[in-house]
C-alpha cells in the first residue's frame, strides 16, 4: 500500500505538470499584453508622482526595472503675479497660492536633477483646466523647460469640459507645443475618454495620433483597450491610491508609499530608453498636396462663368454700344478711356481654362493675397497689385480677384455712365468706400486719369495735369512681354488704374 500511495502521489505530480503546461501554453503573447503584463519581470515600469509623493530616492532606484520617473509640472494657469489689492481671507489665500507655486516649481526642478543623476529616464505632466489653451502650452514649457530627451504629457483626467480641458482645447493645446518645441506631447487619459477619441478621430485628428499614455485601474483589458490609432499604448497606468492599500497592491515600490502611481510599458527597459520620450505620432499627419486636374474639375462651369462675365463687364466699359455685338466680333474703344489708351479689350483675351490650370500648379509657390485691383478708383485701402503680365503668379492672383472686380467694374461703369445723375453717383460706390468725396468729383477725377493716360501712351501732353505740383511723368512704352505697356514714370493714383486695367485684359 506505501508503494500504491507513492506511485499514485508521482502520477498526480505529472498529470498536474502536464495541465500546468497547457495552462501556459495556452496563456498566448496577445492575451499577456493585456492582462496583467506588471508581473513580466522583462517589463519596463515608470513611476509618477504629484508634488506631495515622499520619495526615498535610493531605495526606489534600487529597483532596476523602474526606467523613468515622470512628475507633475504644471496646473492650469499660474497664480496672479501680485495680490496688490487685497486684504484679509483674499490676500492671504493670493500669497498662499504664489508660495505653493514657487515651492512646486522648485521642488520638480530638485527631483529631475535627483533622477536624471540616478540614471531615470525623465518626464512632465501638465494638468489641463477649461480655456485658454495656447497659454497653458506656454505655462507649460516656461515651467518645466523640457529638454530634448525629456518626455512632456498632457493630462485630461476625464471628458468633462466643466473641470478639465476640453478635447478641442487639447488640439490646441498639442500644436503650441509642436509650434514651440516642434514635437508632440503624450496623451494621458483614462479608458472612457480615450475610447471616445478613437472612436472620433475625424474631429479629433491629432489627439487621436498622439501617444497613448492610458489610465485603466484593471487587472485585464482584453477587448477593451480603445482600438483606432492605438494599437498599443506607450505606458499603462495600473497602479494607484485607487487600488492599493495596505491589503492589496498590483505593485508596491520601493521607497514610496502606496498612493504613488505605477505605470507599465509594452517593451523592456532598454526598449523604453530608445523609444523615450515618445514624442512622435502613430500615425503621420496626412499631407493635402492639391492635384492640378483635379481643382480644374471642381472648379466647373461656375469659375468660367465667372471668368467671361469678367470679360463682358471689361468690354461694355470699353465700348457700351457695341457690349451685345455678336461674341466674337472686336469692339471699338470709346474715345477718353483707359481702353482707348491700351488698346481694345480683345487684345489678350483671356483662356478660363489656361488660368485655372496655371493657378493650380502655382497654388503652393504663389500664395499671394488678393488685393483689390481698382481700389483707386472705388476709394478703398490702396494696396499696389502685382502686374499679372510680368509675373508667373498673375493667374493665381487674377482668379482671387474675381468677385472683387466684378463688383469694382460695376461701379466704374455706373458711374462713367451719362445715364446717372450726378447724385446718384455716389450710391454705385461700395459702403465700405463711403466717404467725402462726390459723385460728380469722383466721375471728373476718373476721366482726367484717363486723358493721362490716353495723351502718355501717345506721346501728347494731356490738357490738364492730374497733380500739378509733380513733374512731367512720361509713360515707358518698352513691352518686355506679350506686348505690356509698363507705365513706370505714372504717379501712383494713375498706376494704380492703368495697372488695374492691364489686370483684366
Amino acid at each position: 500500500m506505501p508503494k500504491m500511495r507513492a506511485a499514485c502521489a508521482v502520477a498526480m505530480r505529472w498529470v498536474c505538470a502536464i495541465a500546468a503546461g497547457t495552462m501556459v501554453a495556452g496563456f498566448s503573447p496577445a492575451k499577456a499584453e493585456w492582462d496583467r503584463p506588471w508581473r513580466d519581470e522583462t517589463r519596463a515600469l515608470v513611476i509618477d508622482a504629484y508634488e506631495f509623493n515622499p520619495i526615498n530616492w535610493k531605495e526606489l532606484t534600487s529597483d532596476k526595472r523602474i526606467g523613468a520617473f515622470i512628475n507633475k509640472a504644471s496646473d492650469g494657469l499660474p497664480p496672479a503675479w501680485s495680490c496688490r489689492g487685497l486684504s484679509g481671507d483674499d490676500q492671504n489665500l493670493c500669497k498662499n497660492r504664489w508660495w505653493k507655486y514657487s515651492v512646486t516649481q522648485e521642488l520638480y526642478m530638485t527631483r529631475r536633477e535627483m533622477a536624471k543623476t540616478l540614471g531615470l529616464k525623465w518626464g512632465a505632466y501638465h494638468l489641463g483646466r477649461p480655456g485658454n489653451p495656447r497659454e497653458q502650452a506656454d505655462h507649460f514649457i516656461d515651467f518645466a523647460k523640457p529638454e530634448a530627451d525629456e518626455l512632456i504629457a498632457l493630462d485630461i483626467e476625464d471628458n468633462d469640459p466643466t473641470q478639465w480641458m476640453s478635447l478641442a482645447e487639447a488640439e490646441e493645446f498639442a500644436r503650441q507645443i509642436k509650434i514651440r518645441l516642434d514635437r508632440y506631447p503624450v496623451l494621458y487619459t483614462n479608458g472612457s475618454t480615450a475610447a471616445y477619441i478613437a472612436q472620433n478621430k475625424e474631429t479629433y485628428p491629432l489627439l487621436s495620433r498622439l501617444q497613448l499614455w492610458y489610465a485603466r485601474y484593471r487587472d485585464d483589458l482584453t477587448g477593451v483597450f480603445p482600438e483606432g490609432h492605438w494599437d498599443k499604448y506607450a505606458l499603462w497606468q495600473f497602479s494607484s491610491m485607487h487600488n492599493c492599500n495596505k491589503r492589496a497592491c498590483p505593485y508596491r515600490v520601493a521607497g514610496a508609499k502606496d498612493d504613488i502611481d505605477v505605470n507599465v510599458a509594452s517593451m523592456n527597459v532598454e526598449e523604453l530608453r530608445k523609444a523615450w520620450p515618445f514624442d512622435g505620432l502613430v500615425a503621420p499627419e496626412p499631407e493635402t498636396v492639391p492635384d492640378a486636374g483635379a481643382l480644374i474639375a471642381e472648379a466647373g462651369k461656375a469659375t468660367r462663368d465667372a471668368v467671361a462675365e469678367i470679360g463682358r463687364e471689361v468690354a461694355e466699359l470699353a465700348s457700351p454700344n457695341e457690349a451685345n455685338a455678336e461674341e466674337g466680333a472686336p469692339a471699338s474703344a470709346v474715345s477718353g478711356t483707359l481702353a482707348a489708351a491700351y488698346g481694345p479689350s480683345t487684345h489678350a483675351p483671356v483662356d478660363p481654362l489656361q488660368l485655372l490650370t496655371e493657378t493650380a500648379l502655382q497654388e503652393k509657390r504663389a500664395a499671394a493675397h488678393p488685393a483689390p485691383v481698382l481700389s483707386a478708383v472705388t476709394q478703398g485701402p490702396k494696396t499696389e497689385p502685382a502686374p499679372p503680365a510680368d509675373r508667373p503668379e498673375a493667374a493665381a492672383q487674377a482668379i482671387g480677384t474675381i468677385g472683387q472686380l466684378r463688383e469694382e467694374m460695376q461701379a466704374v461703369r455706373q458711374i462713367l455712365s451719362d445715364e446717372k445723375a450726378e447724385g446718384d453717383a455716389a450710391a454705385t460706390v461700395p459702403a465700405a468706400a463711403a466717404g467725402p468725396i462726390k459723385g460728380a468729383e469722383l466721375k471728373s477725377r476718373i476721366l482726367e486719369l484717363m486723358k493721362a493716360a490716353e495723351a502718355a501712351v501717345q506721346g501728347v501732353p494731356a490738357e490738364k495735369p492730374v497733380e500739378e505740383e509733380k513733374p512731367e511723368e512720361q509713360a515707358s512704352l518698352a513691352a518686355p512681354r506679350g506686348g505690356w505697356t509698363i507705365l513706370s514714370g505714372f504717379a501712383a493714383p494713375e498706376r494704380r488704374v492703368a495697372v488695374a486695367f492691364r489686370a483684366t485684359r
